[in-house]
């Protein structure tokens, strides 16, 4: 029975020095466009890693767009889920084609309420004299989705940006949005942009290659969960997101 292994990459396979333990080895597991790593492997994460690679079938499910999911150390997959589920990629390397012609025709209604949210809150982060890192996430010409950081890790002042601007935005305005907070990120997403339906999309052509196969879903924040429970197994680090609200 073939395992098919659905994989988040960022804090739950690899992350940044930062959040690396003080003592331990510690290999490169993404890089920069320069090519200086930014994130890394801890020995069990490269251990896991290597484990998944040589026995399962991998299907990495990443918020990363193509370039920087180019830049991780993800070699061979059957498929890949990247930019938050709105895009499909085949083993090749190439857009699945019949995803993308279900999502294309959906960004590009939702494209004038993410300039709006963006100027709503380029212009808040200016009032406020707060630094604020706002830009739109594009990929393969689609605008998916709004994203926020602050320049010095204020946790706090993205919560705050959420309750004060971002969540009544998206109230007056009635929007199908929903918004992802992990750490110094702050995602707005339409509620079509998600995981979940990609995974499901693949487990639909799963069913008609296999007569049987088994399925692990691996994440570490809230927003992974939707994939992670259409999964045989669920799976999560004992640091992440997902713990931290379980217990």
């Amino acid at each position: 029975m073939e395992l098919f292994v659905f994989l988040d990459l960022d804090d739950t396979i690899f992350q940044t020095r930062r959040k690396c333990p003080a003592n331990g080895d510690i290999t490169p597991a993404a890089f920069l466009k320069d090519g200086s790593p930014i994130s890394f492997f801890t020995e069990k994460q490269r251990y896991l890693f290597d484990l998944l690679n040589a026995n399962t079938r991998l299907v990495p499910t990443t918020a990363r767009n193509k370039d920087a999911f180019s830049r991780a150390c993800v070699e061979a997959f059957d498929y890949a889920i990247i930019n938050h589920g709105g895009i499909i990629l085949n083993a090749d390397g190439s857009v699945h084609q019949g995803w993308l012609k279900q999502i294309e025709s959906k960004t590009v209604l939702l494209l004038p309420a993410l300039q709006a949210l963006e100027a709503q809150v380029q212009g808040f982060s200016e009032a406020q004299n707060i630094p604020f890192k706002v830009r739109l996430i594009t990929d393969f010409g689609l605008t998916f989705y709004l994203s926020v950081k602050h320049e010095y890790r204020d946790n706090q002042a993205l919560k705050y940006l959420l309750d004060t601007v971002v969540n009544p935005y998206l109230k007056l305005q009635n929007l199908d949005f929903y918004c992802h907070l992990n750490d110094n990120n702050l995602a707005v997403l339409p509620l079509f942009l998600n995981k979940a339906p990609a995974v499901s999309y693949i487990q639909q052509q799963l069913d008609k290659e296999h007569r049987e196969y088994l399925s692990f879903g691996i994440g570490d924040s809230l927003t992974d969960m939707g994939f992670m429970k259409l999964c045989d197994y669920f799976i999560t680090p004992k640091n992440s997101q997902i713990m931290q609200q379980v217990f």
